[in-house]
Formats: C-alpha cells, sequence, structure tokens
C-alpha cells in the first residue's frame, strides 16, 4: 500500500502537469490512450511528434507513423497498429527532444541505450522490463519527466 501511494502521486501529478501537451493535442486522444493497457506505434507517433512540436494537432496516428518513419525513428519492422515497447518509446523521446547520452548512446543510438540513459536520468525506473509493453499512462508519465528535465512547462 506504501509503495502504490508515492506512484500514484506521482501519476496524478503528472497528469494535471500536462496542461500545455492537453492544449497542445486533443483530450479525446489523451483520455483514450489515459485508458490503455498497450499503446501501438502509430498512437506513440502521434503522442511524441505532436508533444515535441514536430507534427500539427490536426494529423492523425497513420502521418504520424509515416513521419517516424521517415525520420529513421521506427522501431524495426514496426506496423502503425503494434504495441510499442518501453525501450523503443525511450528511443523515440531522446531522438524528438534531442536528449543527449552518455558514450554508449553516442556512439549506437539504439533503443537499448536510450532505455538505459532514460533510467540515468530517473525518467524510466530501470526496474522495469525495456521489453514491455507501454501502457498509456506511463506513456504519458513518462512524457511528463521529460519535459520536467528540460524545463518545459
Amino acid at each position: 500500500m506504501n509503495r502504490r501511494l508515492p506512484f500514484a502521486l506521482v501519476l496524478t501529478f503528472s497528469i494535471f502537469s500536462l496542461v500545455g501537451l492537453a492544449s497542445a493535442q486533443s483530450n479525446e486522444f489523451l483520455d483514450g490512450l489515459l485508458a490503455k493497457q498497450s499503446i501501438t506505434v502509430g498512437q506513440t507517433a502521434y503522442l511524441v511528434l505532436v508533444a515535441s512540436d514536430n507534427l500539427a494537432e490536426d494529423a492523425d496516428e497513420a502521418r504520424a507513423f509515416e513521419l517516424l518513419t521517415n525520420m529513421g525513428w521506427t522501431p524495426a519492422g514496426a506496423t502503425v497498429n503494434q504495441p510499442i515497447e518501453l525501450a523503443s518509446y525511450a528511443y523515440i523521446l531522446m531522438r524528438a527532444f534531442n536528449l543527449k547520452g552518455g558514450i554508449m548512446y553516442t556512439l549506437f543510438p539504439s533503443p537499448r541505450y536510450a532505455f538505459r540513459e532514460l533510467a540515468s536520468m530517473q525518467i524510466i525506473q530501470s526496474v522495469y522490463d525495456p521489453s514491455s509493453p507501454l501502457d498509456g499512462s506511463m506513456a504519458i508519465q513518462i512524457l511528463s519527466m521529460v519535459f520536467d528535465t528540460l524545463g518545459v512547462n
């Protein structure tokens, strides 16, 4: 019980601190994302690319996925409706927000080292499995932590 309370508080704070993100993206999309047990690569592309000002809010998931693919940030062999793994999400965040990494990420930019970088920055807890599917609330919480790290309001 005591371990769940801090997580619940962080999650609640993260959701309410995303007012700037919520104004940039439709509330319907964010509400739908929060209800997902596993989000897709297309939903991830839309969430991150709109939040990082790489895509207009009026685009759809298919357009976001296409742009993500053109940028070379799509997981190998991924489709728009495929669930995304935590490590791939970390990689997309590192690229979209131009986060600097350590020597291993700099030499070998990949989902594996992106996950390690975000864990070392305490954006992602290292107890999570990098290959686990990502749910909507965790995606938004991690995005909020990236904003906090960058000093974005």
